[in-house]
Order: structure tokens, then C-alpha cells, then sequence
């Protein structure tokens, strides 16, 4: 971790009743520096709270929202939850991972893409979901799907 980035670690192992109930607000601390958790850096965490590497692989494993690898510049996140299911989110997903020439959790060779499908992302009633960088997609279909890769595109072309 950068300095500043430690620094807030100590700080957040103060403002919590627990220190363990600070592992995640630190774990978040590191992946904003890496845009994933490097393995050198569960040692990091692991050193400063005091407990051992295994109880921090613990934590990353359990929570869909942390990264082992880097992932591309947009994160699709495809619901799997069974509403999305029934409405057609197999299909979302397969034509992401056609599309963008992508394995399920791979990123694309441009690297602007990862698809990942999650259990669920708890907006059921708007299924099929998609996240993108957290932001909520509702009722997403195919059409929806090839708009959203273009303007992806369109923005990092723009900003080159």
C-alpha cells in the first residue's frame, strides 16, 4: 500500500469497535490503489491487523466484489440469480462472452472488458441484471448489451 493508503488502514483499525471489522474497509483501500488485491498485498493487511494470511484469503473468497486479478477498465457483472435466469441472463451471458471473445471471468484482449457472472445482485424484480462498474443495469436485453459496448468504446476512443 501506498503511505496514504496505510495511513487510512491504521486509521480504520481505530474507528471500528473490533480491528477484524475493519478488514474489508481496508481490503476496498487496496484494491482502489490496484484495482485488484495483489498477493503481496494480503501479506501487507494481514501484517498490520495482526492475523494471518489465511483469515484474509478467507474474507477475499467469500466476497464476489474483490479481485485476485486485474480486470478490464469496464466490469460486467451478469446476474445469475434465478429470476435472472428465467428471464434470459444464460443468454446475456453467452453472447457477452461471444461478443467480446471472453471465458466466463476473462477480459478482453483490449482489456477494456471483464465479464464476470455473480449469484445475484439483488434487483430481482428488474431481471435480467447487469452491473457495470456497480452501476445497475435493469431489464437488460442483447440490443441493450451492444449499445453498451459500443458507447464503452466510443469513450475510451474519445479519450485517446
Amino acid at each position: 500500500m501506498n503511505a496514504e493508503h496505510l495511513e487510512e488502514a491504521k486509521r480504520l483499525l481505530t474507528a471500528f469497535p473490533g480491528k477484524s471489522s475493519a478488514l474489508i474497509p481496508i481490503l476496498h483501500l487496496v484494491e482502489d490503489e490496484f484495482g485488484y488485491i495483489p498477493e503481496q498485498e494480503v501479506e501487507v493487511v494481514a501484517d498490520l491487523m495482526g492475523v494471518t494470511t489465511a483469515y484474509v484469503e478467507a474474507v477475499l473468497s467469500f466476497y464476489s466484489l474483490f479481485h485476485r486479478q486485474p480486470t478490464g477498465k469496464y466490469l460486467i457483472q451478469v446476474c445469475r440469480g434465478l429470476s435472472c435466469h428465467l428471464c434470459g441472463a444464460d443468454d446475456l451471458a453467452r453472447f457477452l462472452h461471444e461478443e467480446l471473445g471472453v471465458e466466463r471471468g476473462g477480459t478482453s484482449d483490449d482489456g477494456l472488458f471483464t465479464v464476470e457472472e455473480v449469484e445475484c445482485l439483488a434487483l430481482c424484480k428488474d431481471a435480467p441484471v447487469v452491473q457495470v462498474n456497480l452501476e445497475y443495469r435493469p431489464r437488460v436485453s442483447k440490443d441493450d448489451l451492444q449499445r453498451l459496448i459500443a458507447e464503452c468504446r466510443q469513450g475510451v476512443a474519445q479519450h485517446a
